[in-house]
Parts: C-alpha cells; structure tokens; sequence
C-alpha cells in the first residue's frame, strides 16, 4: 500500500518538472557582433565594430560586458569596455523594445600617445527576430566618450 501514495508522488514531481522547464525562457544568453558609427566631443565620426554577450538575471532584465573599438580619421583609435544592464519589454510579434545603459573603461591611442580614462550611456533600439533565434538589433545612445552612437547588432539566442 505504500508503494502507491511514493509512485504518485513520484509521478507528481516528474510533471512539475516538465510543466515547469517548458514555461523555462529560451534565451538566458543572447551574443550579439554590432558594427556602427560613434561620435566624440573634438573629433570627426568613428567606425565601431564590437561584440557583446548578456544574460538573462531575471525576466526582461539582462546584464554583460560589451568590447567596442572605435577606428577614427588618421591613427585615432579607440577601445571600450562596459558593462550594459538593459531591459528587455514584453516581446510584440517579432519586435522586442529594449533600453540600455553602462559604464566601463576607454582606451584612447593616436599615433605614440595613449591614455585611458572612463566611458558611459544608456540608450535603447528594437530586436527584430529574423528567426527563432536570430535577431538584428538597430539602437542608439548617448553618453560620454562618445558622446552618441549609432548601432546595428546582429545577435544570436541560446
């Protein structure tokens, strides 16, 4: 007789489990390669090329690091390295609004010389998925160092 009441259980537990892993979110790690243009405060516009990688902390809320290098006129050269937390909304078809903001570190050569200060902004854009997995992702920010930027990413879920 006891035997019945544990196999109940047993089976009780085993579709909670499944119940609760389809109601799981598919997209805990999102990569994104983004290509853009950027503006500093005395400086003509530069090229940006970078890539990113966030996770999903909770629903909608997602944090990660973000490597950007910026290749302006003549050997002005810049890289950044921030942290985004950003804010996924509610998902309408295909098109997912999100804001973005940051902060981090700016490493700044032209020529011989370099020096290293810090870089920050928020903005935000749309993910547009492609796929189930596959998303672009135009945005916009300001900031300083830069001052704005413009953005396409295009990303990857897992």
């Amino acid at each position: 007789m006891r035997k019945i009441p544990a196999a109940m259980i047993l089976v009780l537990c085993i579709s909670v489990i499944a119940h609760a892993r389809q109601d799981e979110p598919e997209d805990r790690v999102q990569v994104r390669g983004m290509f853009g243009t950027a503006v500093f405060i005395e400086s003509e516009p530069h090229n940006v090329y970078g890539a990113m990688v966030d996770f999903r902390l909770v629903k909608g809320l997602r944090v990660g690091p973000e490597v950007l290098y910026h290749i302006g006129p003549g050997q002005d050269r810049d890289i950044t390295s921030t942290i985004l937390l950003s804010y996924d909304f509610r998902r309408l078809k295909r098109v997912t609004p999100f804001i973005t903001g940051g902060a981090g570190l700016l490493h700044h050569t032209y020529g011989r010389s370099t020096w290293n200060g810090v870089t920050g902004g928020f903005g935000g854009g749309v993910k547009i998925g492609i796929s189930r997995n596959l998303f672009v992702a135009p945005e916009i920010r300001a900031g300083w160092d830069p001052i704005g930027r413009a953005m396409v990413s295009i990303g990857y879920r897992f």
